[in-house]
């Protein structure tokens, strides 16, 4: 089978329409407002809650989290205690990407995240996010790494941090220095390798704006007019470089491309913590072992010695690099043994935990968990009723807010076969306000408190725009889901879209005379065969413990969790 045509998908991780659109109606953005005035766009709804882990694998999926198992970068591990972080084997749904494989397509993946370890693909695969470290095999076929070390030198695996929280000016460039070095890998690739759908995700538009979002915004508490002032500029010609390193990529393809640039998900401000473990120790919920140590560490933690606390002290004393080390630090050796973590939770004692920085809450659940001590049916049900109306209830204890804008039973908002992998219940914040803490370090002693280095987080509504034949210039589009983009790329290629996908063809996008020339087509196959690689998602993780703790690190740098 021949492709009508070829589709290039061009991430950028955490877009919104808040910052991007006022730039573009400026002028400061021409890549975009081209793109804008020639194509469809809108606001692109991703998944409840808004994380990248799960958002990115429902655009390869067109599915729902309950669908294709993965719901947060880390999880509880069944049958045990300790915590698992997710990688591409885990994913139990197959990729769009395998239909245009099996109609004699060559797909090319460059950063897409959660595509470690690569899988084996007609065409080639260089993976970025959740790479342990650079001896890792990150690409496939494996020779391409050397192949692109000779061509354009190392892929840029990971942003370097060390300007993160001390100089906006040379964390800005750190940023563009890491994303010119990675569009130098996705030009070669385009040059020299046959492909027929290709998928490259910026990655620090997500990085820059978890950092410097009071800088934008005049509203936040954290908004200082004299730095705004200072490295505003800056920060648009950041944007400006972005928009000019997809307009490089776009010149690659050829002109009868499909393209689509879209985000996993929004951003915007964020100003307090939400501590969820504590909340749940506060309940009544979680306990704390009564052993000598685990009672030391316990009134320490009292006392104020926290991670969040240390974090305090070394970002006023502007010490960025001993920054690094304090939140790396928390997950092993001295700093575990002296921070309050989930080794010193009473498991026989304990109903309920959080695991995610999304307000995602397990239940411990007999038979489920190793030491489950609440019986399911009625006990859970009671359980979960009472937390949802807890969590409801809540108020920010300086401005009366509601904490909490929605809860859900899972559910509620996830169906299918790895729905009983899924949190039992997920605690959506005002997250124009506050954002979940509650992986296995207690980062603090507080319930709410006001954030510390990091002032952007994730909102739900990121951005799509769709660009090439069919396309009708100017629309703008409402109520498209990120698990739309995965049917509409297969749309846009001709080729069926399988039952298994929950989105939909954003066919508003197409003129009358597309839509009357192609039909949506679907195929129901009775049993729909996994793409290489693809996993029971039953807890497993195909990581060393050393490479765990290097993900982990990675997670923590980047707020992902605590």
């Amino acid at each position: 089978m021949t492709l009508p045509r070829k589709a290039l998908i061009i991430g950028l991780d955490g877009a919104t329409w808040d910052l991007l659109m006022p730039w573009v109606q400026a002028g400061h953005l021409p890549t975009l407002a081209r793109l804008v005035r020639e194509g469809a766009h809108g606001p692109l709804m991703t998944t409840i809650p808004p994380v990248s882990a799960s958002a990115w694998v429902s655009f390869a999926t067109g599915a729902n989290p309950g669908v294709h198992g993965i719901f947060d970068f880390v999880f509880p591990k069944p049958g045990s205690t300790e915590i698992g972080v997710v990688n591409v084997t885990l994913r139990s749904a197959p990729p769009f990407w395998s239909l245009i494989e099996a109609a004699g397509g060559q797909v090319g993946l460059v950063s897409v995240p959660i595509t470690y370890p690569p899988q084996p693909i007609r065409g080639f695969t260089v993976c970025g996010f959740l790479v342990p470290n650079r001896a890792s095999p990150y690409t496939y076929p494996p020779e391409l790494k050397e192949e692109l070390r000779r061509a354009v030198g190392p892929f840029p695996l990971h942003e370097f941090e060390g300007n993160r929280s001390r100089h906006v000016g040379r964390f800005l460039e750190d940023m563009l220095r890491f994303e010119r070095g990675r569009t130098e890998a996705v030009l070669y690739l385009m040059r020299h390798k046959p492909w027929d759908l290709f998928a490259f995700v910026f990655k620090t538009t997500d990085t820059v704006q978890h950092e410097v979002w009071h800088l934008l915004d005049p509203t936040h508490p954290r908004h200082d007019a004299a730095q705004a002032a200072e490295f505003g500029p800056a920060i648009l010609r950041y944007y400006q470089e972005i928009d000019a390193l997809v307009g490089r990529i776009l010149a690659e393809a050829p002109p009868e491309t499909f393209v689509v640039l879209m985000s996993d998900h929004g951003g915007g401000a964020f100003h307090k913590f939400f501590h969820v473990n504590n909340w749940l120790a506060a309940q009544g919920l979680l306990h704390f072992k009564r052993t000598p140590w685990s009672l030391v560490k316990r009134a320490l933690f009292r006392a104020g010695v926290t991670p969040v606390n240390a974090l305090r002290l070394v970002n006023l004393l502007r010490l960025g690099r001993l920054r690094k080390n304090v939140k790396r630090g928390r997950g092993r050796g001295l700093l575990r043994r002296l921070f309050l973590s989930f080794d010193d939770v009473d498991w026989k004692r304990t109903r309920a935990f959080a695991v995610g920085n999304f307000g995602q809450i397990y239940i411990n659940v007999k038979g489920e968990r190793p030491q489950g001590i609440v019986a399911p049916s009625e006990e859970y049900e009671r359980l979960r009723d009472r937390l949802i109306a807890a969590a409801l209830a809540l108020r920010d204890p300086q401005t009366g807010e509601a904490v909490i804008r929605a809860a859900y039973k899972r559910e509620e908002i996830y169906h299918g076969p790895r729905l009983r992998q899924a949190p039992d219940i997920i605690l959506h914040t005002d997250r124009a306000k506050y954002v979940s803490f509650g992986h296995a370090d207690f980062g603090s002693n507080r319930l709410i408190e006001p954030s510390i280095g990091q002032t952007g987080h994730h909102q739900m509504e990121g951005i799509v725009l769709l660009h090439g034949p069919g396309i009708a210039p100017g629309t703008v589009l409402q109520g498209a889901n990120i698990m739309d983009i995965a049917p509409t790329v297969l749309y846009a290629l001709d080729l069926p879209i399988p039952a298994i996908m929950d989105g939909k063809p954003l066919t508003a996008a197409f003129t009358p005379a597309y839509l009357a020339a192609h039909p949506v087509q679907r195929f129901s196959p009775p049993l729909m065969e996994k793409g290489a690689g693809e996993g029971a998602a039953d807890g497993r993780e195909d990581y060393t413990a050393e490479e765990h703790d290097q993900v982990m690190d990675r997670l923590r740098d980047l707020g992902y969790v605590a």
